[in-house]
C-alpha cells in the first residue's frame, strides 16, 4: 500500500525541534524538514546506495520510516551514482520521499584509513545532491586512543567546524562530538561543537564499543556530554541501532539512532530480537510475532536461496527494530520510560551493568542534576513496584522536593505550639493507599487522643506526611503487600520519637501501643470534625508549599484560616482564603493543585517579597494579547525565566514591566524555555486582564 507523500514544513520551521511529550529527559519530538516532519525518537535505516537490501520506497510505504541515512562519500566516489545524484537529487536517486541524512566519509576513514576528500568539498557535494541533513567531515575517535590523541581529534574536529558551517550556508548540518573514553574530552567537545551553528549533534566514535558490547562505556560517554548540548538540537547516537539499547539511550535524552545492522545481520543469518540477536539455524519456532514471517516457518525460511533469505531477514530485522522504537515512544508518552529501562536491564549482563551505573549515579553529578530538573515528579497513573524504584529519577526528584518543602507545622491539632524536636511522629504502615479511605478513622482517633503527634505514612518509595497521602507516584504503586511494611532507613527528620503503627490495627490496640511507647493521652478529646479540619488544612498548606516553592511558614500563615468546598466523596474540591476568595483546587487525579486567578495574584505578591520561588516566565509584547486571552505560551516568545522551571509545575507569566499576565503549568525546563523556538512552553490555565 502506497503511503502519501510527506508535506514540507513551513519555510521558517526548517531545522526546528519541538517537544510534544516527555518523561524526564526522554522526549517525544517533531523535527521539521523540507521532506516532512520526523517524529522522534526514531531509527534511521542506513542505506548503502550500491546494495539496497530493502528498497527505500518500501521502507517509506510499509515500515513507517520517515528519515534514512546514506553515505555521501560513497555516492561521490561512484561516477554513476554521483552523476545521477547531482542531476536528479538524492531523493530521486534512492526513490525515498522522506527526509534524508548523509554521512561524510568519517566512518570510511575509520574502517579503511585516510580518505581523499576535504571538509568543505564533502559539504559542498552534500549540498549539490539536495540532502536534508548533511554531516561535516569530523575525525573518528577510536576508544583505544590515549588522552593526547583523543584531545587532538577533538581539536581537529572543532577546527573544521567553522568552514563546514560556512560552506553549508543554511543547510542543516550534523556536528559530531568526539573525545574517546575520556569524560572531560567529551564535555570539551560538546562545548566546542555547541558554539557553532549546527542543527543536530551526533555522539560519534561509539561503533567499536557497540561491536564489543561495552555498554557501560557507552552510557558513561552519553552522561558526560548530553546535558551540555543545547536543548533545541536533537542528539544522534551515531552507529547505535540495536533495539535493546533504545530504551536506556532515550531515557538519557537521545533522539536519533541509525542502523545498518538490519541488513548486515541478515547477511549472516542473524535475527534482531528486542532482547538480543538470534541465529536462524537455532530457531525452531518464531519467538516473536511478525508480519514478515506470518506465512512462513523457520524451516521454510532456511530453505530459501541466500539472496531471498537475506532480504526476508532484513525486513524482519527492520520490522522488529521499528516496533521496538514505537514501544519506547509509548513508554515515554505514558511516563513509564524508567520502568521500561529496568525491564530491559535483565536482557544482557552488559546492559544491566550500564543501567545500574546510571541508577546508582550520584545526584550531585551534572548529568543527574539535569535529569532531575527535567523530571515531572507526578504520575497521572500508577507505577509498578521494583527493587530499584527508589533509584528511578522521578522517585529521587519527588523525595528531594518533599524534604525541601514539606515541613512539620507549628501547632498540633489541639492548638499547642510544638517545636520540631518535640514532635512524635506516628508512621502508618502495612497498608497501601488510598490511606484516607483505609486508615482515616484510625488516624482521626489517634490525633483526637494524643497531643504533639503528626501522622506519616509508609510507602515503597519512602515515608511521607499524611498531608501528601494522595501524592503520585507515592500513593499509586502496584506491587506485593510486603512493600508497604515499615522501613525508616531513609527518614531524616529531627523529632522526639517515631512510632510505627500497622494500618490494620484497631484504634483501641493502636492507642495502647502508643501508650506503651511512652505517649500520654490528652486530658481532653477532640471531636472528629476538628481533627478532619486540621488534616485538611495541613494538606493544603503542604501541597501549596511543595508545588509553588512557597516558604512553608508563609504558606502556613496564609492558609491557616482557609475554608473548603467538598465533593460527595468528602475530598476537597475548592479552597477559599479568609476573605472568601477561591484561591486553588486540589487535583483528584494526581494529588496536585490548580491555581485560580486570586491564588496566582497572591503568589505573585509573595514572589515580589522574596517569600515564594514560583518561576516567573517573562514574555515579549507580541504574545501578551494572546496569552491574556488564555492562549498557551509558545517557545520563541520567552524573554527570561526566574527560578527553576520544572515540567508539570505551576508558573506565573509576566510582561517586561513585571505585570502579572497569566498563570499555567510549565512544559519545559529553563534551558528549553530559553533555547527552543517551536512548541508549547507553558500551558495556560487562565489569562489575567
Amino acid at each position: 500500500m502506497q503511503r502519501p507523500e510527506p508535506e514540507p514544513c513551513r519555510e521558517n520551521d526548517e531545522g526546528k525541534f519541538e517537544i510534544i511529550s516527555r518523561d524526564g529527559v526522554a522526549r517525544i519530538g517533531k523535527f521539521h524538514t523540507k521532506h516532512g516532519i520526523v517524529n522522534t525518537p526514531t531509527l534511521l535505516p542506513v542505506i548503502n546506495p550500491n546494495i539496497r537490501t530493502i528498497e527505500p520506497r518500501d521502507m517509506w510505504d510499509n515500515y513507517g520510516v520517515e528519515c534514512l541515512i546514506t553515505n555521501s562519500y560513497i555516492i561521490r566516489n561512484s561516477e554513476n551514482l554521483s552523476k545521477s545524484a547531482i542531476e536528479l537529487g538524492v531523493h530521486a536517486l534512492l526513490n525515498f520521499p522522506g527526509a534524508i541524512m548523509t554521512d561524510s566519509g568519517t566512518f570510511q576513514s575509520y574502517v579503511y584509513g585516510d580518505i581523499e576528500v576535504e571538509p568543505a568539498e564533502i559539504i559542498d557535494f552534500q549540498k549539490k545532491i539536495g540532502v536534508d541533513i548533511a554531516t561535516m567531515l569530523d575525525v573518528f575517535g577510536k576508544p583505544d586512543l590515549n588522552f593526547d590523541e583523543s584531545k587532538e581529534i577533538v581539536e581537529e574536529t572543532a577546527s573544521r567546524s567553522e568552514i563546514s558551517v560556512k560552506t553549508a550556508n543554511g543547510m542543516m548540518l550534523n556536528g559530531p562530538i568526539q573525545g574517546g573514553l575520556f569524560p572531560e574530552l567529551r564535555e570539551l567537545s560538546a562545548k566546542k561543537m555547541s558554539s557553532f551553528d549546527f542543527t543536530i549533534h551526533p555522539i560519534g566514535g561509539i561503533v567499536p564499543l557497540m561491536e564489543k558490547q561495552k555498554y557501560l562505556d557507552l552510557i558513561k560517554i552519553i552522561s558526560s556530554c548530553r546535558h551540555i548540548i543545547p536543548s533545541s538540537r536533537p542528539v544522534h547516537l551515531f552507529g547505535c541501532g540495536h533495539p535493546h539499547l533504545f530504551g536506556i539511550a532515550v531515557a538519557m535524552g537521545i533522539d536519533f539512532f541509525d542502523s545498518a545492522a538490519y541488513a548486515l545481520f541478515a547477511r549472516d543469518d542473524r535475527l534482531i530480537m528486542p532482547w538480543g540477536t538470534e541465529k536462524l539455524e537455532r530457531i525452531t519456532e518464531w519467538p516473536t510475532a511478525s508480519k514478515t514471517f506470518s506465512e512462513l516457518t523457520p524451516k521454510q525460511v532456511k530453505g530459501l536461496s541466500k539472496e531471498e533469505r537475506t532480504i526476508l531477514l532484513a525486513k524482519f530485522n527492520l520490522e522488529i527494530s521499528m516496533r521496538e522504537m514505537a514501544r519506547v515512544r509509548e513508554a515515554v508518552r505514558n511516563g513509564k520510560i524508567w520502568e521500561y529501562v529496568e525491564r530491559k536491564s535483565s536482557e544482557h549482563p552488559a546492559l544491566e551493568l550500564a543501567i545500574n551505573h546510571i541508577l546508582d549515579s550520584s545526584d550531585d553529578s551534572d548529568f543527574m542534576k539535569w535529569v532531575e530538573s527535567s523530571t515531572t515528579i507526578q504520575k497521572s497513573r500508577g507505577v509498578l513496584w521494583s527493587k530499584k524504584i527508589n533509584r528511578h529519577p522521578y522517585a529521587k526528584a519527588a523525595k528531594k522536593l518533599i524534604s525541601e518543602y514539606a515541613k512539620l507545622p507549628k501547632k498540633d491539632a489541639f492548638g499547642n505550639e510544638v517545636k520540631q524536636e518535640e514532635w512524635n511522629i506516628i508512621v502508618i504502615h502495612g497498608v497501601r493507599g488510598p490511606w484516607r479511605i483505609r486508615c482515616k478513622e484510625l488516624i482521626i482517633e489517634l490525633m483526637s487522643c494524643f497531643e504533639n503527634i503528626q501522622i506519616y505514612v509508609q510507602t515503597p518509595i519512602g515515608i511521607i506526611p499524611y498531608s501528601l497521602e494522595d501524592f503520585n507516584p507515592f500513593a499509586h504503586i502496584n506491587g506485593p503487600d510486603t512493600i508497604w511494611d515499615y522501613n525508616a532507613k531513609d527518614f531524616e527528620i529531627k523529632c522526639n520519637s517515631m512510632i510505627p503503627i500497622h494500618g490494620t490495627m484497631g484504634a483501641e490496640k493502636a492507642i495502647k501501643e502508643l501508650i506503651n511507647s511512652g505517649l500520654k493521652l490528652s486530658n481532653s478529646k477532640l471531636n472528629d470534625e476538628s481533627v478532619e479540619a486540621y488534616l485538611d488544612k495541613a494538606s493544603i498548606i503542604t501541597k501549596t508549599s511543595l508545588y509553588t516553592n512557597l516558604n512553608y511558614d508563609i504558606s502556613e500563615e496564609w492558609l491557616s484560616n482557609t475554608s473548603f468546598f467538598k465533593g460527595g466523596t468528602g475530598r476537597i474540591r475548592n479552597v477559599f482564603d479568609s476573605e472568601g476568595n477561591h484561591i486553588l483546587s486540589p487535583r483528584l487525579e494526581d494529588g496536585g493543585i490548580t491555581l485560580t486567578i486570586d491564588g496566582a495574584r497572591k503568589l505573585f505578591e509573595f514572589s515580589k517579597l522574596g517569600m515564594c520561588k514560583i518561576p516567573l516566565v517573562k514574555i515579549n509584547d507580541d504574545s501578551i494579547p494572546f496569552v491574556r486571552k488564555g492562549r498557551n505560551v509558545m517557545h520563541g516568545f520567552i524573554l527570561s525565566v526566574s527560578e527553576k522551571l520544572r515540567p508539570g509545575m505551576p508558573c506565573l507569566i509576566i510582561n517586561d514591566k513585571e505585570d502579572l499576565i497569566a498563570f499555567g503549568i510549565s512544559c519545559c525546563t529553563n534551558s528549553e524555555a530559553n533555547e527552543l523556538k517551536k512548541g508549547v512552553a507553558v500551558k495556560i490555565k487562565s489569562g489575567i486582564k
